[in-house]
Order: C-alpha cells, then structure tokens, then sequence
C-alpha cells in the first residue's frame, strides 16, 4: 500500500503563512496544569502507540503524565499554557509534518508570533524517521528548532529514531527515554513508582451488554466518525497482470469505488481506505482463542474522564471491534507482551513474554527473530501462548488498533465520470479508440462520432447516471517469510477481495502532487504501482489538451512533449494500464524500462532518464516540474544521481553544480518524490 500525505495542501515546513489563528481555544482534552503533556503527530499510528508508551512509563515511574493526544488536538493558546511536553513526531512524505499535526504546524511557522511565546515551556522532541529518505527525521528536527525560536527551553536532547536499524526505533527510543526521566527527574521530582513488572492503569472500561437480538447483525462496517468520512461502494475490479505473473511474482489489481453524492476529488489526491479483518481469523480469535461469542455486545469508554477513546460510544459486538477496530492481525508493540505476562501462571510462558517486553539489547533481538522478522502477528502470539488471557479492558489497550491504508488515486474525475464532461470525454474516447485500434468502429466518424457519443454521456448524466468514482491501483501484499509463513497485507487483501456493490469506509485527503498549468512541462518517473497519481494526473492533463482549440500543445508540436518513464518486469507481465499509454502519445512521450526482458542487463527507469538526456535537459529549461513516484528506497536516491549525471554531461555542470540545481528544484517544490516503503 502507498503511504501519502495530506488532510490539505500544506506548506512545506520551512513556509511561513500570512498570519496565525492564536485565539482559538483547544479543541481536545488539555493536559492539566501539574502534568506533563504528551503530543504527537502521527501518519500511521506508530508515533501514537510510541506516545501511549512513554506515558505508561511515565506513570509507571511517578511522573503525572496526561493522556497522549495529537497535535491538531492542541491549539497555539492551549500549548502557550503548558510548563512541560514531550513530543513524539514522524515524518512523511518529502519532508512533510503528519496529517494530524500540520494545523498546528502552520500557526507555529507564522513570522507575526513573538519570540516569548512558549518561554514558559520546557519540552523534549522524539522523532520517527526512516534514514532512507533523505529527509531523515525532518519534521521532529524542525519542530524542535521551532519550539527554541519561540522562547521554549529543550530539558532533554533530541531523539531521532531510525526505522532501518534491525531492532527498528527502539533502539533509539530506549536510551533516550532513559535519559528522558533522569531530566525530568530534575525538574519535576516523581511520586512512588508502582512495583516493576506492573502497568500503570487500564486504558478502557468494558460493560457488558449481552448477546446482539437476533435482528441485530453480527457484523457489521465501521461506520464514518467525522465529516470527512464516507462509504464507498465496489463497483468492481480488474487484474492488471498476466496470471502467470500475478501467480509467480505479484498481483495487481484496478479496483473502482463508485463515490456518493457531493464528494468530490482532483487528480493527485488521495483515497484513505479504512480495511476489516478477514472473517474467519476473526472467528477463529473470538471464539477459539477467547471463548466468546461473536454476537456478545460491550460498551468500551476511557477509564480516565475525558480521555480520548478510539471506540464509538455505542454498543459492539465482538465481531465488530476485532473486524474494523483493533487489527489482529498486526506485529503487536511490546507493550504487547507485557500484558500477555501478566496473565498467565505458565513459567516458560511467563519467563518468555517478560523477556520480550524487556528493554535489554538481548532481549530486543529475541523479539526482532521472533516477532517482527517473522511478522508475526497478535493473534498468532496469543496462539503460541495460549495460556496468557488478560481480561478484554487489558487486551483492548495492549492490542493495535485497525489503522487507515491510504492509496494515491490513479484516476482523475473526468476520466472516471466522463458525464461530467461530456465532449471532452468524448474526443478522449475517440482518440483512444483510434490508438488501441479495437475490432469495432464508431459509426459515423470524425467529429460526427464526437458529437454522438458527447450527447448519450450528456443524456446519461442527465438522467441522474452513476455518480463520481475513482480508480486504486492496488499491489497484493503476499510473501513468505524465511521460516516458510505465509503472510498476506490485510488492506489490499481486502480490497482485492471485494466484491461489486460491498461498501467500504472511506475519506479523500490532499495529496503530494498536483497539476501545474498546461505551460509548465511534466516529467513523470513512477516504476510499477508508482504509476498511480500519475496516472491521475496524465489523464487530467489529457482533458486539458483535449479542450484546447487544436487539441494539441503548441510545445509538444515542436518537440518538447513531456515525458513520462514507467517501469516494470516483463511487458508481456506486469504493464500496468499498457493499452492506454498510446492514446495520450500527441503530447506525451512514454519510455518504458521492463527490467527483465533482457538476457544481458536489466534496464530501469535510471537507464531511461540517461536515454532521454537532451530530452530532460531542454524539459529543464522549460521550467518542467518532475515528479518522482514509487518505493522509497533505493530508486529515488537512484533517479536524483542519475538527473545529476545527465546535466553534467547536457549541461557541462560539475557534481555539485547539479546536485545543487537539483536540490533547488526541490526547494523550490519543482522536484517532489511521493514514496512509500
């Protein structure tokens, strides 16, 4: 699944908007004036659970520590109140602040704010990064940075957690947490601490409600908890490689989602896509596993008053909280194991699971070999331990909870609703239609064909035809791990599995890229699923063209097309949307690398931009803006080098001459890598 990037269109971190918003009140649970604040700003959850951590830990040793919240939950007048803060912070994107923090990014970076502001502020920054990207830890750095030019005071230095590392943030995060308290410890002295191997407290409250009526379903979706949120409906999918490939390599799949009414997207968005756990595994784990019923409803509320809680205040069904709640089938934190310890009088379980919450370097190997090279997921855990069954309250706070996938949209509105314009659609079409040459003709031709086919998409919107929908371009997560454990991902597993007409909880964010003016040159790199916001974009840019007089660029006709290079494995495999590419050829020049159709070398989109130099350069005095889509490591640390090379040898720049322009481009947002891995 595609990792992407916005609630809106931020600015990049080092922007700095007009003005403030410094008089809006809090719009969450504050933390009180005698405890310490813990905020965080998270993409995927794992600065969250980070966050939890910490504040168990905290409390565990004396410290008056609130409840984590996100940052977006806090406003510029809530933490100018606050004596002390810990902030846990990742990055995304190219650099970029989480979804759930960039409100409160944009008052923090106003020029107009006083330098006192936060004086009265003392605080410590852990960031989560992945070394990677070339934009390591970026947006904790430049948080900490913001927080001292504002008057706040650092009481512990800064944390910088490594996603690569073989024992993965932890072994960063546990001697910085170490620190953490000794410096906390000297400004705030502890109460008691609760005897080790203990927790601190239960997250939740379960109550008990009996088994569902039977007019009650068992199961049911999750339903939209904000504004943003909605259903989407299947209304189908398509493999798009051979079967051989999707049996052999990997499978990737078109899915469609039919939009309701009034939800609306641009071409470079994003669709969050909220998955549910498959129904047998679910069974399995409630009934086998914890001797439940599917049926059987609780009501789950926080333990402490106004906590925040991730479950709706109504009623639940088993069924439902281990479907679209808490994810079973997720490598459980180590807090994790734990609970599990706590709750079970086998010695060699026992002995086991303290050993995997401990924070020894011994230990963390041991859960690296056990769990999460092996991903191994918390149903599977409480399988090999099934002695260790803590009470539903305790397993609900200590299990993962179900996480959004977020899926660049590989479409764009008018190509997917071609009602909605109707002769611009109708001139794509055609001209589509002539490119792939199919068996069957449209009768009349010409304009004549235009006009007919404009009217029955006109009449069709009229007559209050589908509504919106988009386009996923989903990679099937399959793989067996060294031991011979076959694993499947859980979102594109399910919505690979989908069936037409099945709904499925959605919201639509701002995404990384967007289209610039039709004067402004477009260079795509987007190997394999990469392809998809650019996909989106291409074809919005094709509507474009398609609406001009000529229907034609004035640029392109002189030679400077813009380009677009694609990668794969095999054509006869894996071209992902190969019969399409063609249709857009007035104005796009499309180079594909299939990487093993070659007996003597493998050819990847580096080896294309180095083809197309002359090409790229006279792109790069036209002012194009290059996108570079795909896994983040290592092909966009690849393309940059390779970019580099070809100016030098166009150009005549020296190494860092290019490097230099490059990294302008990037400043300057005209060169954007929107990568996941």
């Amino acid at each position: 699944s595609s990792t992407r990037l916005s609630i809106s269109c931020p600015a990049p971190l080092n922007a700095e908007p007009a003005a403030a918003v410094t008089g809006m009140a809090p719009t969450g649970p504050t933390a009180g004036e005698d405890e310490v604040a813990i905020l965080y700003g998270s993409q995927t959850g794992t600065s969250e659970e980070v966050a939890w951590d910490l504040a168990r830990e905290g409390r565990r040793r004396g410290f008056p520590c609130a409840d984590p919240m996100p940052l977006d939950d806090m406003s510029l007048v809530g933490l100018s109140g606050l004596g002390m803060a810990i902030f846990v912070v990742a990055t995304t994107g190219q650099g970029d602040p989480p979804v759930n923090m960039r409100r409160l990014w944009r008052e923090l970076v106003a020029a107009s704010l006083p330098r006192t502001l936060l004086e009265q502020l003392r605080f410590a920054v852990f960031g989560l990064g992945d070394s990677h990207y070339r934009e390591f830890n970026y947006a904790a750095r430049k948080l900490h940075a913001r927080l001292g030019g504002l008057g706040a005071v650092a009481f512990h230095r800064l944390g910088l957690g490594d996603d690569q590392h073989d024992f993965g943030l932890e072994q960063e995060l546990d001697p910085w947490a170490e620190g953490l308290w000794a410096s906390l410890a000297e400004l705030r002295p502890p109460g008691a601490e609760a005897p080790p191997g203990t927790i601190s407290e239960t997250r939740y409250l379960v109550e008990e409600l009996g088994e569902a009526s039977d007019g009650e379903a068992a199961v049911a979706c999750r339903l939209p908890s904000s504004a943003e949120e909605f259903q989407a409906t299947v209304v189908g999918g398509r493999c798009l490689c051979t079967e051989e490939h999707s049996n052999s390599q990997q499978d990737v799949r078109n899915v469609r989602l039919a939009l309701p009414a009034g939800r609306r997207y641009v071409a470079g968005d994003v669709c969050v896509v909220w998955p549910q756990a498959d129904a047998a595994l679910v069974e399995r784990f409630v009934v086998e596993t914890l001797g439940r019923g599917l049926r059987e409803r609780v009501r789950i509320r926080p333990a402490r008053p106004g906590a925040l809680s991730s479950f709706p205040d109504s009623p639940l069904t088993l069924a439902e909280i281990f479907t679209s709640y808490v994810d079973i089938s997720a490598l459980p934190a180590r807090h994790f194991f734990q609970v599990l310890s706590l709750h079970t009088d086998h010695k060699l379980h026992k002995q086991k699971l303290e050993e995997f919450s401990s924070r020894t370097l011994e230990a963390k190997d041991a859960l690296y070999e056990y769990c999460r090279r092996e991903k191994r997921s918390a149903a599977e855990v409480m399988w090999d331990f099934w002695t260790a069954r803590p009470p539903l309250a305790e397993l609900l706070g200590a299990l993962p909870l179900m996480r959004p996938r977020r899926y660049s949209i590989a479409s764009c509105p008018g190509s997917c609703d071609p009602g909605a314009a109707p002769l611009l659609a109708a001139r794509h079409w055609c001209r589509y239609r002539r490119s792939c040459r199919p068996a069957w003709r449209l009768l009349p031709s010409g304009k004549a064909a235009e006009t007919t086919l404009a009217d029955a998409l006109g009449g069709q919107a009229a007559a209050g035809g589908r509504s919106g929908s988009l386009d996923l371009c989903v990679a099937v997560v399959s793989f067996t791990t060294k031991t011979g454990r076959e694993c499947r991902g859980l979102c594109s597993s399910f919505l690979a599995d989908l069936e037409p007409s099945t709904r499925v909880l959605c919201s639509i964010e701002r995404g990384t890229l967007t289209l610039p003016p039709l004067d402004v040159p477009l260079i795509l790199v987007c190997p394999g699923t990469g392809l998809s916001p650019c996909r989106a974009l291409v074809q919005e840019r094709h509507l474009e063209v398609m609406g001009l007089p000529s229907q034609s660029l004035d640029r392109a006709t002189k030679g400077l097309k813009d380009l677009m290079l694609l990668g794969f494995r095999h054509r006869d495999g894996d071209y992902l949307y190969g019969d399409e590419w063609g249709s857009f050829s007035p104005w796009l020049e499309v180079r594909v690398a299939f990487s093993r159709d070659h007996e003597d070398r493998k050819v990847y989109v580096q080896d294309l931009i180095e083809e197309n130099g002359a090409h790229i350069c006279r792109l790069f005095d036209a002012g194009a803006r290059v996108y570079v889509c795909g896994r983040s490591h290592p092909m966009p640390g690849q393309v940059f080098d390779a970019f580099a090379e070809v100016l030098q040898l166009h150009q005549g720049l020296s190494a860092a001459e290019a490097a230099d322009k490059l990294r302008g481009m990037q400043r300057a947002q005209r060169y954007i890598c929107d990568t996941w891995g």
